[in-house]
Order: structure tokens, then C-alpha cells, then sequence
């Protein structure tokens, strides 16, 4: 709690001058100001609008994967599934040097591992055609530069990364379910879609809610991946600028660590009304 009380104070005091580094005595209390500017600040409005299509975008694809994933690992080979619940994990607990040159290699240029094995041949093929639809494609896709491939390619790094760390949740959810339901939806002879539907989703709801608050913390709060994309930048056009990256930017760049102290108390408000939610709704699943 120190460093948000700590945080509070700083946003309610003016920056010095930049490139000032004389005592603090010259502090000036300016109240709320920083707060009320960020509602007429299209670049702050920008990473917020980013980072919310970021966060909902890669949700929605990294929970049903998950989902699907530990279904698919509970019913391989048993003496299997400790090692291939150790291999999901892997892009998670990766360290950001390792990571640096994997997205290197990954998103980098023509022959950038995407590009040279996927994309290109696919666009070659499209062109082949001979449908105009097709006829303008390039030969390969600039992930790091174009201002359309940008926000994809932090999606697919996000997916990457998180998959099968929310995988494990979903492990331990599922294995929860009471052993009598799969027995009855077994000799009822449901069918899959059903048993996900009436047992499944039911049973694992709590886990896929927390698993959403929890990636959604996280994609607002989560320098490594875009930092390491981007380069703490937003990209072209700003068409990758995340929210903690405008608060870098804000901080280290530009020397405004007040105003960056009020960026990123902004957004505490919604957390705390997720969290109060989600700890609702599990009280009330309880009771």
C-alpha cells in the first residue's frame, strides 16, 4: 500500500522543469490537475483504447485454448500429461533475454520465422490464384512496422506466453469436477458439446472468471512484451502503444514521473471494481 499512497502523492504536485535536478523545495501542489488533462489527452485516450482491444482480443483466444488444451492433456496417456503440462509452461516462466530472441527470430524482417515459413509461401499461393483480391499482396508481412500487423503480432505474443500458464488453472479445475458427474454424463451418452456445456463451463466458471481478471491485470500492467517488441515505443502511428508503455514513455522519456504517477493510478479505479466483483460473485457461488 506504500507505493500507491506514495504514488497518489506524487500525481498531485506539478513536474519540475526538465532536466531540473535541484531540491525538491520547489514543489508545487496542483491538486487533481494531471487526472483532469488525461481527459483531453488523445495519445493517453489511444493507449487505453489499444490496450483494451489488446486485452479482450487476446482473452477471448487464450481461455478457450486453455480450455481446450486441458481436455486434450486429461485425456492423452497418463504418464504424458506431467510433461506436456511442464511444456505449456515453459513461454511463461521464460526469462526476457531469452524471450528478446525469440521474437527476434519470430517477427524480425523477410526472413523472420513467421514470414519465411508461413506467411510468404501463403501469400505466393494466394497470388497464384489469380483472384485481384490477392493480387496486391506483399511478399511478406512487416510485423514490427506496419501500423496493420502490429497489434496482431503483440496478440500472437500474448497467446504465446499465456496459454498454457491459464492451461494449468484449467488442469486443476477440471480434475476438481466431481467424479460422479462425468459418470453420469458418461452412461447418459452426452456428447461432447453438451458436456462442456451442462458440466464443463458450469463447474470451471469461477477459474475462467479469475483467469480473465487475471490476464486482464496483467495486459495493463506488463512491460516485457511489448517493451521487447517495440522497444518501449508505440510503433507506427501508435498503433502498438499499450498503457504501460505510455507510462514509460511518460516517465523515462519524457521525465514527467508525476503525470506518469497519475497515468497509472487511472486506471486502479476499474481493478479495484473487478476485483470487488469477482470476490462477489465467488461469495455468492459459495453461499
Amino acid at each position: 500500500m506504500i507505493p500507491i499512497f506514495g504514488g497518489i502523492e506524487m500525481s498531485l504536485y506539478a513536474d519540475p522543469p526538465p532536466f531540473y535536478y535541484g531540491e525538491e523545495t520547489t514543489k508545487k501542489f496542483i491538486g487533481v490537475k494531471h487526472y483532469l488533462n488525461l481527459l483531453k489527452d488523445k495519445t493517453y485516450w489511444k493507449a487505453l483504447l489499444n490496450t483494451t482491444s489488446y486485452s479482450l482480443i487476446s482473452i477471448s483466444l487464450i481461455i478457450p485454448l486453455a480450455f481446450l488444451l486441458a481436455q486434450g492433456i486429461l485425456g492423452s496417456i497418463k504418464k504424458f500429461q506431467m510433461i506436456l503440462s511442464f511444456l505449456l509452461l515453459i513461454p511463461a516462466i521464460t526469462p526476457p533475454s531469452v524471450m528478446a530472441t525469440i521474437f527476434l527470430i519470430f517477427f524480425h524482417g523477410e526472413k523472420g520465422f513467421l514470414n519465411f515459413f508461413i506467411i510468404t509461401p501463403l501469400f505466393e499461393v494466394l497470388r497464384n490464384t489469380g483472384l485481384e483480391v490477392f493480387s496486391d499482396l506483399p511478399n511478406y508481412v512487416n510485423w514490427q512496422k506496419d501500423p496493420n500487423y502490429i497489434m496482431p503480432s503483440l496478440i500472437i505474443q500474448a497467446v504465446w506466453r499465456w496459454t498454457g500458464f491459464i492451461t494449468l488453472f484449467m488442469l486443476i479445475a477440471i480434475r476438481n469436477i466431481p467424479k460422479n458427474l462425468e459418470e453420469v454424463a458418461e452412461l447418459e451418452g452426452i456428447s461432447w458439446l453438451k458436456r462442456n456445456y451442462l458440466i464443463l463451463i458450469p463447474m470451471t466458471k469461477p477459474v475462467i472468471i479469475f483467469s480473465a481478471i487475471f490476464l486482464l491485470i496483467d495486459f495493463f500492467s506488463m512491460f516485457t512484451g511489448a517493451y521487447l517488441l517495440l522497444g518501449g515505443s508505440g510503433g507506427t502511428d501508435n498503433a502498438g502503444l499499450l498503457f504501460v508503455s505510455y507510462v514509460y514513455q511518460t516517465g523515462f522519456t519524457f521525465h514527467e514521473f508525476r503525470k506518469a504517477a497519475a497515468i497509472s493510478l487511472s486506471i486502479l479505479p476499474p481493478i479495484l471494481f473487478l476485483l470487488i466483483v469477482f470476490f462477489w460473485y465467488k461469495r455468492k457461488d459459495i453461499s
